[in-house]
């Protein structure tokens, strides 16, 4: 693993950033690692931007990610994984991104469109070394609840081949935090079958 190993999370208000950010750090220490966690927030309300940035490695790193230096992007909400991927990615990035839209407030008072995402897919891949969209969506209504994206983004990752943390632990960590419920349990499950197919 290269160190610091970075993962940034991007999403809005209240599709569960932090926790993400909470599940990766827990299993980062459970692997014995120093895992450093900032967080920024955009408007200072649900729907606003939100990145969460988490640095691995076996000693303690500033809590941001450098321009350009982002090994995986974790995109809960598809134009703040562009919008992060266009300040944070680099040649070796690696992005995992839900399908799933949240309009902002313009876009649903018709002042503005939202792009195709082929258009963001494009854009993305001009700014990652490789990009998954994963469609959450379907995932999550057979899981039971929309509000599991984390926990199936999670999965995802713990699939990811170039991901340093062990899936058991990301797992592990994840139920922890969140508890067994058979929502996220099927959640990462589906994650992690979304990442072969």
């Amino acid at each position: 693993m290269r160190e610091p190993f970075n993962i940034l999370v991007a999403g809005v208000g209240g599709q569960g950033n932090l926790v993400c950010g909470r599940v990766l750090a827990e299993a980062a220490i459970q692997q014995g690692l120093r895992p450093v966690v900032g967080d920024t927030f955009g408007a200072s309300r649900r729907g606003g931007s939100v990145l969460t940035h988490l640095r691995i490695g076996t000693r303690d790193w500033a809590p941001l990610i450098p321009q350009g230096e982002v090994d995986i992007l974790l995109g809960l909400e598809p134009m703040e994984a562009l919008r992060a991927a266009v300040e944070y990615a680099g040649k070796r990035t690696i992005a995992l991104v839900s399908l799933t839209e949240v309009p902002t407030a313009n876009v649903n008072s018709g002042e503005r469109v939202y792009p195709p995402l082929t258009k963001v897919s494009a854009s993305l891949a001009e700014h990652c070394k490789q990009v998954y969209m994963l469609d959450a969506e379907s995932a999550l209504l057979r899981a039971g609840s929309p509000r599991a994206l984390n926990s199936f983004l999670l999965g995802s990752l713990s699939a990811l081949t170039e991901n340093p943390l062990s899936q058991d632990l990301i797992r592990k960590a994840l139920y922890t935090t969140l508890g067994r419920d058979t929502i996220n349990v099927t959640a990462f499950e589906e994650g992690v079958a979304a990442l072969h197919q």
